[in-house]
């Protein structure tokens, strides 16, 4: 197909989509109790009236001539509702699909408005908006909680009293992708848990190292590397690829201040050198050969 006549169907679609008669059709499939779109089962009642699946579950008649509901589905309206390309319900996108790309679509929408997270883990934060405007505006008024660089370095002070499980939340903005690194407090487990999340199917394609480290004492320190997550892991919390430190671990590295100080890095997985299996020491093979000679 040429490029002419794709951006033709294209222009043929989006004329389509702004007439009166398409809104129309969408009206009609959209729900008059819920007032959410339509997708099968659709269900009617004996004067006609259409109403959802998930409505017509929670309802005993129709709650619009309050009359019983019929036996029959209309089928035509399921079809016309399987084929329909809807539009986000997000107030100026663009976005028209079908209804199950249109639910996933929606979830992630740069058009839905959210609050601010930093709020929920460090509070004081009223923002509320777009969230394709949101990292702008943590870059504005979180200054320090976020970077344009794959590294963060933290030096955060202890306190034993926190009862919130997070910690700490910070943003890397880098590799075309948003990091979420999270630090939480596992009480019960007795231990700290680092995790990075990425609004990416392939997060695997990248790494996070936690480097954990005591200033101007070089021989003290715990690094630990591990997979990314994707945004939609449901279980990322009890996930193994998680970095766990016991916390007396964590207290060890406490500096003067008493204070945790750590970087970290988020980096391409294809850049890593594949690493061979090591040799033996001359020690140990000293060693082996030592037993032998008293065995023999």
């Amino acid at each position: 197909m040429s490029e002419s006549s794709a951006s033709g169907r294209k222009l043929v679609l989006s004329t389509l989509l702004e007439t009166d008669h398409y809104e129309s059709l969408i009206k009609d499939l959209t729900c008059t109790k819920c007032n959410k779109y339509m997708k099968p089962p659709i269900y009617l009642c004996v004067d006609g009236h259409s109403i959802c699946g998930l409505c017509y579950e929670k309802s005993y008649q129709c709650h619009v001539c309050k009359k019983e509901f019929a036996l029959i589905r209309p089928q035509i309206l399921e079809s016309l509702a399987n084929k329909m390309m809807f539009p986000c319900t997000n107030e100026g996108c663009p976005k028209h699909a079908n209804l199950s790309l249109l639910e996933k679509h929606i979830a992630h929408c740069q058009y839905r408005i959210i609050k601010c997270f930093m709020a929920r883990v460090y509070g004081e934060c009223i923002w509320e908006g777009r969230a394709g405007e949101w990292m702008d505006h943590c870059f504005a008024e979180h200054k320090e909680k976020v970077t344009d660089l794959p590294f963060i370095t933290v030096n955060d002070k202890w306190n034993g009293k926190r009862t919130e499980p997070v910690l700490n939340y910070f943003l890397l903005k880098c590799y075309d992708r948003i990091f979420n690194v999270y630090q939480i407090y596992d009480k019960k487990g007795g231990r700290m848990m680092w995790t990075v999340l990425v609004n990416d199917d392939q997060a695997e394609k990248f790494y996070f190292e936690v480097d954990i480290f005591l200033p101007n004492v070089p021989s003290k320190r715990i690094v630990y590397r591990r997979p990314c997550k994707c945004e939609k892991d449901a279980d990322f919390l009890e996930h193994t690829q998680n970095v766990f430190i016991p916390i007396e671990n964590i207290f060890s590295m406490l500096d003067e201040s008493e204070s945790i100080n750590f970087t970290v890095r988020i980096g391409e997985v294809e850049n890593l050198p594949l690493l061979e299996s090591p040799t033996a020491s001359e020690s140990l093979i000293l060693l082996n050969s030592d037993y032998k000679e008293e065995e023999e």
